[in-house]
């Protein structure tokens, strides 16, 4: 956390709303619509709805699935509003999506729970959100969350807003129904808060206009543009290279999360990198022998709660499969792994077998439990194993299968929730199976494959949302393009035209939603930005003009809708709209592309295929507008890096220049180092500002993150002589640590130990200090030339 964002969240606490906080997830009426297989817990002897409020006429199986709580639910809109007003109280906003786990357990806990909900009703108008139906809404609140809770946020989001201007006062995640362990209960919080809505209300409204004067800050700013070039492509490389797990593949620890915006951005640098190559095709490797790959029916489940990719979150995501899919399809076609084809494959056919209507729209997600029970639908007893080969007339395949699936080293799964559970396992390959092997193992799979679907299947929030459908487009035309296979074709052309014919309003505006009939909200920046990208992908795979046209109409489009005349680039909301309090930019790309990050890359597009400069331009003004924030966080807009990386290969007279504005603000640590080792020797000489300390390479706090120097790369060892540290007690530690001050200088040696795949390099990592408060950590790719003496 900054210093900044830490300093303004102690000063929100401060009126001890709580004593605590929240867990994070690391989610019969005529106008009834259809949700799917959700099954309402409150019915009466004769089977009617006890309750029904205002979520049964909304068409998102989010709402729909609390449609029959007690908690008298709005849809977020004008009418909530209104009654918070008139009825002077404050508003609890709950958002989260159907197939969020945790969303589901606090349903149960406090939702159905007729005494929490008899407080929510009495003291507060109560709002749901489906987040991917709203993600403006989302974004927002989140940024809320993350401010409330040092940095940290997840699903279900809980928020207590002032009715006037929304503006939030308190935000959590999940909290359980009643106290425990210290901790308190979500009775506890909703009478807190209305205690002080009642007796503390200036204090609330104070606290609400902090937040969000914090919140507009970091939602709304757009920082004058810097000079970027080619050294940003290669810090951002050296960093995600020093986080790839050279053992299980993946970046970072536990748990972990496909992130194919690092996937598919260090194959577009691979060509150039053989290590970021090696680290690519590891990783897709990993995950696809992982339980996070469902290895008999295809798809990726949504992230690995361990570092070996073996036992998923089970909820299958729309999004993650189709840019998964780009990925592997671009790995099969630069590398002709057979195993990466096949995977591909596998992943399309799982989307067209469960995730695709007859019309050809892709449904979203499907959820992650059945009957409360995570992955009940999915994992094997060795027993169940057994005996489906066995009635399919597998059994001369029994001691393969168990051996390929790893059943035959004990079982790997107990749902955590429900230690009583029977122990079973989650199916993952214990080795990468030889192309002579895939027919027999498509046997196995069919034969699981068949008896699972007798098993009840979790749900599938079967709405439409434009966006993931672009994506989706996209993976299928990716993948019918390398595969050479007219079905994926087929099934991205026919999802763009129901796209194209059915998701338009009266008035010709994009719409966002669709489903039992009906499209409705009004599009955002990211559903033009993923279609069109859809479209572009589509064009490229069929030489088909219509696609192209339509991609490009939808830039216009964007561009009249969502551009910022004055900052170059795009918001992400719609112009006007007066249920969010700042027009939203995003700031980073995540488990989907940030809607300027994507437009940048549609531009350019657009620029190749029609030679128009106008494209160019505004791809220019887009990455100028996001260039100060890819400048600070090289990782954290890696889709706008790959459009930085074309730019400045092909167009470099486009890429932003220095506007001289930039904050001079107080450097706390600057580096030095020779780019030229001498006799093997890097010396480093770090210039550390008065009133700040750098935590020793042994602090002596594990909270603390010490000086350290890491090579990224292979063929070269590397023998640090860190400097002694100095005793220091400061306010923030418990114990006395030891740190840096002043000018200090340190040498490490460099030895080749053989050949060397790509070019290695040195990252250095430390954490700034003053008396009171740490920075965030940070790092710097040093400019030294390893093995070119």
């Amino acid at each position: 956390m900054t210093r900044r964002a830490r300093a303004c969240t102690a000063l929100l606490l401060g009126i001890s709303l709580i004593a605590g906080t929240s867990c994070s997830e690391p989610e019969r009426d005529q106008s009834m619509r259809d949700p799917g297989n959700y099954q309402p817990r409150f019915v009466d002897a004769g089977g009617e709805h006890e309750h029904t409020n205002r979520l049964a006429a909304e068409t998102s199986p989010y709402l729909l699935q609390h449609a029959h709580n007690p908690v008298d639910w709005y849809p977020w809109g004008p009418k909530a509003f209104a009654a918070a007003r008139e009825q002077d109280k404050p508003i609890f906003l709950s958002i989260g999506y159907s197939t969020c786990y945790w969303c589901h357990v606090m349903e149960r806990e406090s939702f159905e729970n007729e005494a929490v909900a008899a407080l929510m009703n009495e003291f507060f108008i109560c709002i749901k959100v489906d987040r991917e139906e709203r993600p403006d809404v989302d974004d927002l609140y989140m940024t809320a969350v993350q401010l409330f809770n040092n940095g940290s946020g997840g699903w279900p989001m809980s928020v207590f807003l002032e009715p006037v201007t929304l503006k939030p006062f308190y935000a959590g995640t999940y909290f359980p129904p009643d106290d425990m362990r210290g901790r308190p209960g979500f009775s506890t919080l909703l009478r807190r808060v209305s205690e002080l809505w009642s007796g503390g209300r200036d204090q609330l409204l104070e606290q609400a206009d902090k937040a969000a004067a914090s919140i507009s800050a970091d939602l709304q700013s757009s920082a004058a543009p810097v000079a970027l070039d080619l050294a940003l492509i290669d810090d951002a490389t050296t960093r995600l290279l020093a986080s790839w797990d050279q053992q299980l593949g993946g970046f970072g620890a536990a748990p972990k999360f496909p992130q194919p915006d690092r996937l598919l951005f260090l194959q577009q640098v691979a060509a150039s990198d053989a290590q970021a190559s090696k680290a690519v095709h590891h990783t897709l490797d990993a995950m696809a022998m992982g339980g996070m790959y469902d290895q008999a029916g295809g798809g990726f489940h949504r992230y690995s709660t361990d570092a070996r990719w073996l036992v998923p979150h089970f909820e299958k995501m729309l999004y993650d499969n189709a840019a998964l899919a780009e990925s592997y399809a671009r790995s099969y076609e630069s590398t002709h792994d057979p195993f990466h084809a096949r995977v591909l494959r596998e992943t399309l056919d799982y989307v067209l077998r469960e995730m695709t209507t007859g019309a050809g729209r892709f449904f979203s997600a499907q959820d992650a439990e059945v009957d409360a029970l995570e992955g009940a639908s999915y994992i094997w007893t060795r027993e169940q194993f057994a005996a489906v080969l066995k009635e399919h007339g597998l059994e001369d395949e029994l001691g393969f299968a168990e051996e390929l699936y790893g059943l035959d080293q004990g079982t790997n799964f107990r749902d955590p929730h429900h230690p009583e559970a029977e122990p079973a396992n989650v199916l993952y390959l214990s080795r990468k199976p030889q192309e002579s092997e895939y027919e027999r193992i498509d046997r196995i799979d069919r034969a699981l494959l068949a008896a699972r679907s007798q098993r009840k299947q979790p749900i599938t929030d079967d709405k439409t949302l434009t966006g993931w459908n672009g994506l989706m487009i996209a993976g299928f035309a990716e993948g019918g393009r390398v595969l050479d296979d007219a079905t994926y074709l087929d099934a991205a052309r026919h999802a763009a035209a129901f796209l194209l014919d059915e998701m338009r309003g009266p008035d010709g505006i994009l719409l966002r939603s669709y489903r039992d009939g009906r499209a409705s909200i009004e599009a955002f920046l990211e559903d033009y930005a993923y279609l069109a990208h859809g479209l572009f992908s589509l064009h490229a795979a069929t030489g088909e003009a219509r696609w192209q046209q339509a991609a490009l109409q939808l830039l216009d489009e964007a561009r009249q809708i969502f551009g910022d005349s004055h900052s170059g680039g795009y918001f992400d909301s719609l112009p006007g709209q007066s249920d969010l309090f700042v027009r939203l930019r995003s700031r980073h790309d995540g488990a989907t592309p940030s809607g300027n990050s994507q437009m940048l890359l549609n531009l350019l597009t657009a620029h190749r295929l029609t030679g128009n400069a106008r494209y160019l331009r505004e791809a220019s003004a887009t990455l100028a507008s996001i260039s100060q924030r890819m400048s600070d966080y090289p990782t954290v807009l890696l889709v706008a890096a790959r459009g930085l990386d074309e730019m400045a290969r092909e167009y470099p007279g486009y890429l932003p220049a220095d506007s001289g504005t930039r904050n001079a603000a107080r450097v706390p640590v600057r580096v030095n180092v020779d780019p030229q080792p001498v006799n093997g020797v890097v010396t480093i000489r770090l210039e550390i500002a008065d009133g700040f300390h750098v935590n020793a390479h042994e602090p002596g706090d594990p909270g603390l993150t010490g000086l350290s120097l890491v090579l990224v790369g292979e063929g070269v060892e590397l023998e640090v002589e860190y400097p002694a540290g100095t005793p220091l007690q400061a306010e923030f530690s418990e114990n006395e640590i030891l740190v840096y001050t002043g000018s200090v200088e340190f040498k490490a040696h460099v030895r080749k130990t053989g050949a060397a795949p790509g070019r290695p390099r040195l990252l250095l990592r430390w954490q700034a200090c003053d008396d009171q408060v740490c920075l965030a950590p940070a790092e710097d790719v040093l400019p030294v030339l390893i093995g070119e003496e």
